[in-house]
């Protein structure tokens, strides 16, 4: 069964709102005095199905107005203020009288089932033509923004818009890894000038077109293959995942079993300056990068220098080290928050 969901808004000092499905059954209701905007606005977010946002004033007030624009909502506003007349039949019935408190619940409704009725139609070829819920929704929300374009017009328009989005979304990450690659292929070329490492460079260009749909694979390759240049340097993350050794670790997050793997191996630590003080209680010497570049599995390092502490790292044992990384992460996420 497709649903969906209108909501009727009195906007004011003392608002009220009303929520109804396209079959014109009340779901939720409330009202208050100085509800703020970004509180209605989160609220209906979370109702998940609402296509129509609805008014009973010809001129559409600005609370409306803002809402239904920040949450990308079509507005229905009568041709003319709802008139007292049509009101006093839903104020005079019985069984509305028994779930609403006040006029302002009242008005609200009264916005939102008077625009299913002008728009019932529009509902009805809907679901129709809508295959599941989420295309149901979406075909909704594209005519009630745009209320001269019919249900197959709007569903052709969704599926062409998607497709875009899509290729949009292919050709960036294309964009992306060429573009990461041709850094990695120009500092190569301009490091290695005999013959022999020019040999390495066209293999490794192979390799290259072969593998760029195959990050990972590719950042093994060239972990063997960029030994020879100070400047580019791997991953914790990576070298940990893919079970790689390699003598100069760039610490891209302070996780406890990343620094317990590779701590007391023969490795040159990087960080950045942010992590200074973390890095201080843990390792006797590292290297801080002031400036750098970063790829996917790799940074190239363009800057840093050398940081001593008095730790002494044998006395370091796995217990102290959780406790160290235990108040690393608790101070980001105080920051964060």
């Amino acid at each position: 069964m497709l649903k969906s969901l209108i909501v009727g808004i009195d906007p004011g000092t003392n608002l009220g709102l009303v929520v109804i499905d396209d079959n014109g059954n009340i779901i939720d209701k409330l009202s208050g005095k100085n509800i703020q905007n970004e509180d209605i606005i989160k609220y209906i977010s979370n109702l998940k199905y609402v296509v129509l946002i609805a008014t009973d004033k010809k001129e559409i007030p600005k609370t409306v107005l803002d809402i239904a624009s920040k949450l990308n909502i079509g507005v229905y506003n009568p041709k003319e203020d709802i008139s007292l007349e049509i009101k006093n039949k839903y104020y005079k019935d019985k069984n509305l009288k028994k779930i609403f408190e006040n006029n302002h619940e009242f008005d609200a409704y009264i916005s939102a089932i008077e625009a299913l009725k002008k728009l019932k139609e529009i509902f009805e070829k809907a679901k129709k033509f809508s295959e599941n819920q989420e295309e149901y929704i979406k075909i909704l929300r594209y005519i009630l923004k745009n209320r001269k374009i019919e249900v197959i017009s709007a569903k052709n328009n969704l599926k062409e818009k998607e497709k875009e989005i899509r290729e949009e979304k292919k050709k960036k990450k294309r964009r992306k890894d060429r573009k990461n690659m041709e850094i990695i292929k120009v500092i190569i070329k301009n490091k290695n000038e005999d013959d022999k490492k020019e040999k390495e460079i066209e293999e490794l260009n192979k390799k290259y077109i072969e593998l760029l749909n195959d990050y990972n694979i590719l950042s093994k390759i060239l972990t063997e293959r960029l030994k020879i240049d100070d400047n580019i340097i791997p991953k914790i993350s990576f070298l940990y995942l893919n079970k790689i050794y390699y003598n100069k670790i760039f610490i891209d997050e302070f996780k406890e079993e990343y620094i317990a793997h590779y701590k007391n191996k023969d490795v040159k630590f990087f960080i950045k300056g942010e992590n200074l003080i973390e890095a201080r209680n843990i390792f006797s010497r590292f290297y801080v990068v002031d400036k750098f570049k970063e790829l996917k599995n790799f940074v190239i390092v363009e800057k840093f220098h050398e940081e001593k502490s008095n730790v002494i790292e044998k006395d370091i044992d796995e217990e102290k080290l959780r406790k160290i990384l235990k108040n690393y992460r608790e101070h980001r996420l105080q920051n964060l928050l």
